[in-house]
């Protein structure tokens, strides 16, 4: 089971959002508190709320009752919240991922680093991401389902990804992808060629 969990795609992603009142309230009233993710299950999620000082914590927990819907002191300086999701956290509890670690950077940005079993059920958040109108951007994919690609070929398939060229009304063509990469059209075209066979391969072997 373990080994069919460390396969798939590892991705960093940045939201952006206003509508978390828990990292809002922390954020507006005590400076350098941290706010993680620990479990969403599409309908609440449960914060890790951690702060300066005890008289910070205790101050916090009584008003952070009146916001979430469970709440526990977990430490002299933590708190473990469990409040309705905002949008974005809605949107990843109701997706098929697995949740690596998560940070609140300030009141509208959040990170997340995010375990996907395959490209398409990424596909899948991406999509639902547009749909709800949710600003993001992927700044990092490691292909855990094939450790054969080399690092250039990793390089050109993330390139294609972030660029549009897989979705359904690309924003880049081939072509100026290929300038941005300094290569011909053609070595472009070559090498995604054999980086997808490499990636069906291991699909129909491993998958299928």
């Amino acid at each position: 089971m373990l080994g069919k969990i460390n396969r798939g795609i590892e991705v960093w992603i940045i939201f952006k959002r206003t509508d978390c009142e828990v990292t809002n309230y922390t954020f507006d009233n005590f400076k350098g508190t941290t706010v993680e993710r620990l479990k969403i299950d599409g309908t609440t999620t449960t914060h890790r709320i951690t702060f300066n000082s005890i008289e910070d914590t205790d101050r916090g927990l009584q008003d952070i009752k009146n916001i979430a819907n469970d709440t526990l002191k977990t430490g002299n300086k933590t708190i473990w919240a469990k409040a309705s999701c905002c949008s974005v956290c809605s949107i990843i509890g109701s997706s098929y991922s697995v949740i690596l670690s998560s940070k609140a950077l300030n009141h509208t940005t959040l990170s997340y680093r995010l375990l996907f079993p395959n490209y398409s059920k990424l596909m899948e958040l991406k999509h639902s991401l547009e749909e709800n109108n949710i600003e993001y951007s992927i700044s990092d994919i490691s292909f855990k389902e094939t450790p054969e690609l080399t690092q250039r070929e990793t390089e050109i398939i993330v390139k294609l990804y972030e660029n549009g060229y897989f979705d359904p009304d690309r924003k880049l063509t081939m072509t100026q992808i290929a300038e941005q990469l300094d290569i011909s059209p053609a070595a472009l075209s070559e090498i995604l060629r054999k980086t997808l066979r490499k990636m069906v391969k291991d699909y129909i072997e491993n998958k299928l």
